[in-house]
């Protein structure tokens, strides 16, 4: 199951993780002189058999989660889930301490990734609320799965557009309205020009010029 290998893979260079689950192979052998062709064989499990999770009799959801390797599972439970976006979930997990064997699943829906198996939602939903975080899904970052554990995260309010989240502005102070209500141009055509200030100092002094009268100094007079 490429999953497992996904899964153990991860937990490799996860610090503090410990020893990860370690699911056995199951091989398919051919014998054309037998009645029955084909059989699957895997390897021998030596130690006492454990049943980590199952369905009981009445399809209800049983996980145990005491020891490191029923929290291991758990969490394995918990990774595959989020991984398929809620799609798939491992519902059987037993085997000798780390060694797992005989897998089940179910999906969502029939048909997930080509799997035969009728869609569980029931299942699925039961699973969501009975689940408990681990130290082990804190290790892997798994997100929380109960609503109620994501309500009382604070919540902020933001831009509906994410860009503008990104930036820190509010959806009312848009910069393409700051450019339209502020254009730099309408600033400068609200400005006087310097080269009209010129003109207008130049046209008041000529006029001012103009404008003085001649005024005429009377001849001296001779005394006789």
């Amino acid at each position: 199951m490429k999953y497992c290998k996904i899964f153990a893979a991860e937990a490799r260079v996860i610090e503090n993780f410990g020893f990860s689950l370690e699911v056995i192979p199951l091989h398919l052998m051919y014998r054309p002189a037998n009645t029955i062709p084909y059989a699957t064989v895997e390897t021998d499990l030596n130690g006492v058999y454990v049943k980590y999770c199952l369905m009981d009799s009445t399809g209800r959801l049983v996980a145990r989660a005491t020891s490191e390797v029923e929290q291991k599972c758990c969490t394995f439970q918990h990774w595959i889930h989020q991984w398929t976006n809620g799609n798939l979930l491992v519902t059987r997990l037993e085997g000798v301490d780390s060694k797992i064997t005989s897998i089940k699943i179910v999906t969502k829906s029939k048909g997930y990734q080509g799997l035969t198996d009728k869609g569980s939602p029931k299942i699925i939903e039961q699973f969501i609320t009975q689940h408990q975080c681990n130290f082990y899904c804190g290790l892997f970052g798994l997100r929380p799965l109960k609503p109620m554990e994501s309500l009382a995260q604070p919540k902020i309010k933001t831009s509906r557009s994410p860009l503008l989240a990104k930036r820190g502005v509010t959806g009312s102070s848009s910069p393409q309205l700051q450019k339209k209500g502020t254009s730099p141009q309408s600033t400068r055509k609200g400005t006087s020009s310097p080269k009209v200030v010129k003109k207008t100092g130049e046209a008041g002094e000529s006029n001012s010029t103009t404008k003085h009268k001649a005024v005429e100094v009377p001849k001296t007079v001779r005394m006789r």
